[in-house]
């Protein structure tokens, strides 16, 4: 059958499939039990692949025994969506002289009590197994044979057969030196890890949270040099023992609350607490069966202090699984897989409203304003181009693309199955530094994709060097009708299969989109008699603080007016002072979040003289302008105003050149301007003359 290739994409996303790979060599192959994959069935695809690929495998519960393939890496859709069920007595997943290989994102089981099978067993060679849930075996991993795998971030849960004569283990390790980290093993019906033989020396268990088993949380069996350091282990029958004649190197371990002893020498062997080693009580938080720290725990930054054990926040290590460089102790307050949506340009999706009258709308807390250097939006609702910004957890590794939905409110909140995929185009730059310093820059469309039989798919852009890394939208929205939206989002792995993620209050948010823009006019400018003056006309005034009139226009259609400015200005960038100046904020909220303004408003430059905001009038060519604001934003600035702009002439004096008889306007009526009277006597005015 042939394979799905997806070279073109390789160099970019399998990064983040296979951790220990920086250029894919392979093809991408696809299992899905549904049949709408390459294979259905995971040892053909496993028999099928070549040096070098990649074998994605659907959510779904496989149920067969696999053997896996040096150079072949094997990914499901997380422990909670794939299931791999052993079949009669064999082992679950075999990896015999096995290299270069990595196997992921399953929940691995056999809950046939009466065999004697082990849910991976590894001989030789050298293996990752990651991200899985073991569960349910005979023995959970059994490692033999000069192995020197990772078994990392693993949940080893429930092994072993409380009705055998035969201790069981979470983790046997015989003549192998594998690196043990940040894994969770609990409640195994034996030890949670077994390591033996002297030939095991150089082994490292390292950052394992290791609690609640019925026998030793580690125990050392002949074998000295294994290295125990930066672990938790609590309510276990020992914490660790060390038997015939077996040293390990244990420091900076928690061990503490085991039910008979938390260190166990016995045999020869020699268990004591080791440098950093403290004995108090974890203080897990009781809420989350991850076992993740409370912010006081005595476990928080107590792990070796070298800095190559330190955190992913470059911390020193916290103890426990969820400590060290590859453990997720920068996020012991939360979970680490799901999506959410962080922003909208520079609008934190926390500063916008999600219940009452003003839900869907931007509200900017003062802190926030002050903290981003952003505007302090008020009851603002988007439009334009929203640069539409979210994450996927540090867990997600197995999404490759997602889909940003939209669906418009009726009358209640949408759901996702209402939801149309948006497809707005999206190109990044991807830049590479090259091997001589320079730096290469590369334009990627990131999408909307149409395949899979699917629309909208857009390239996960979260490894490497990539402008706006977590840009996953420019939506545009000017072609969308006004109203409330719930937007939503979809992931896919790298097969176009769905990835179902923990939801949370933030994975999906509702705002208002309003494109309407305000309306702005100077309907009349009258004298204080209320006789109109024209278009261009002069503003013949008594003093210079005579009434001027103006009518005016200054309104949103919708209510989501801002403010509006009646602006004087005169002679060479003058500026006289506002004529009027209202604002939503402080002044016209008082029916939040509406506010439309005013159709037909008349304001009087008197009064705005007597408040101070407009100077007295000046003889002058004067410019009145009217600006016009809506509170829409694209999360950078606001983006609808309307200026109107109006031309006269004011004439201000104190006599207003004498009533008119100063013809000449020299400052006194002489015969001067009776010679220009009777020059002009009968004659016929143009029309319009002023």
């Amino acid at each position: 059958m042939k394979k799905h290739i997806f070279n073109t994409l390789c160099l970019l996303s399998i990064i983040t499939l296979v951790l220990s790979s920086s250029i894919c060599l392979g093809d991408v192959i696809t299992v899905n039990k549904t049949g709408t994959g390459d294979y259905s069935s995971i040892q053909t695809a496993i028999d099928a692949a070549g040096s070098g690929d990649t074998i994605m495998v659907a959510q779904g519960y496989y149920q067969e025994n696999i053997t896996l393939k040096s150079n072949v890496n094997l990914f499901g859709d997380g422990y909670e969506h794939t299931w791999l069920r052993g079949i009669g007595t064999d082992h679950v997943v075999t990896a015999i002289d096995v290299t270069n290989a990595q196997i992921d994102g399953f929940a691995i089981y056999n809950n046939q009590s009466d065999s004697e099978n082990n849910g991976l067993y590894i001989s030789g060679g050298s293996v990752t197994v990651s991200n899985n849930w073991i569960i349910g075996n005979e023995k959970g991993i059994y490692i033999v044979g000069k192995n020197s795998s990772v078994i990392r971030n693993n949940l080893i849960y429930g092994n072993g057969n409380s009705e055998s004569s035969v201790l069981d283990y979470g983790i046997i390790v015989l003549h192998s030196t594998p690196l043990i980290t940040n894994n969770l093993i609990r409640d195994n019906e034996g030890v949670g890890i077994y390591m033996a033989w002297s030939d095991s020396a150089g082994a490292r268990i390292v950052n394992n949270t290791i609690v609640n088993n019925e026998s030793n949380g580690i125990w050392c069996y002949e074998c000295s040099g294994v290295i125990i350091k930066n672990n938790i282990l609590t309510g276990n029958s020992t914490g660790i023992s060390a038997s015939h004649t077996s040293v390990p190197i244990i420091s900076y371990n928690n061990v503490w609350g085991n039910n008979w002893k938390d260190y166990d020498s016995q045999s020869g062997g020699v268990a004591n607490p080791g440098p950093g080693d403290i004995s108090e009580d974890p203080m897990f938080i009781t809420s989350n069966s991850d076992y993740y720290l409370d912010e006081d725990s005595p476990c928080i930054d107590a792990g070796d202090p070298d800095p190559i054990y330190n955190d992913k926040d470059d911390s020193r290590n916290d103890m426990g699984w969820h400590g060290g460089p590859d453990g997720d102790a920068a996020n012991r307050y939360g979970i680490m897989s799901g999506f959410i949506f962080t922003s909208i340009g520079k609008i934190p999706v926390s500063e916008i409203d999600t219940t009452g009258d003003s839900i869907g709308l931007a509200n900017i807390t003062s802190q926030t304003a002050s903290d981003l250097s952003i505007y302090k939006y008020t009851d603002a609702p988007f439009g334009g181009n929203l640069w539409i910004h979210g994450l996927f957890g540090p867990e997600d590794s197995s999404v490759y693309y997602y889909q940003i939905l939209v669906a418009r409110w009726t009358t209640i909140r949408p759901t996702v199955k209402s939801a149309v995929p948006l497809t707005d185009s999206l190109s990044k730059t991807y830049y590479t530094i090259q091997s001589d310093g320079t730096v290469k820059a590369t334009r990627y469309e990131c999408g909307p994709k149409n395949i899979f039989g699917l629309t909208g798919l857009y390239r996960r852009t979260h490894e490497n060097y990539w402008t706006h890394p977590d840009l996953k939208m420019i939506w545009r929205t000017t072609g969308w009708e006004n109203g409330k939206y719930t937007i939503f989002y979809k992931a896919y792995n790298a097969a176009g299969t769905p990835v179902s993620l923990p939801d949370n209050d933030q994975n999906s948010m509702t705002i208002i989109v309003n494109n309407t823009n305000v309306e702005a006019e100077i309907i009349d400018v009258k004298q204080n008699n209320g006789i109109t003056i024209p278009e261009c006309g002069m503003i013949e005034l008594a003093s210079d603080t005579e009434n001027v009139k103006f009518v005016v226009k200054a309104r949103h259609p919708n209510g989501y007016l801002r403010g509006y400015t009646l602006n004087a200005l005169y002679g060479t960038n003058r500026d006289a002072g506002d004529v009027v100046n209202e604002q939503y904020v402080g002044e016209h909220d008082g029916s939040a979040p509406y506010w439309y303004g005013v159709t037909s408003t008349t304001y009087n430059s008197s009064a705005a003289m007597t408040e101070g905001i407009l100077q007295p009038w000046h003889t002058c060519a004067h410019q009145f302008r009217l600006n016009v604001y809506a509170r829409t934003t694209n999360g950078y600035n606001h983006v609808y105003w309307k200026q109107f702009n109006d031309h006269y002439y004011v004439k201000a004096d104190d006599c207003s050149w004498c009533n008119g008889a100063d013809i000449n306007r020299d400052k006194i009526v002489n015969l001067l301007d009776f010679e220009i009277l009777a020059q002009n006597w009968l004659a016929t005015c143009q029309s319009g003359c002023q």
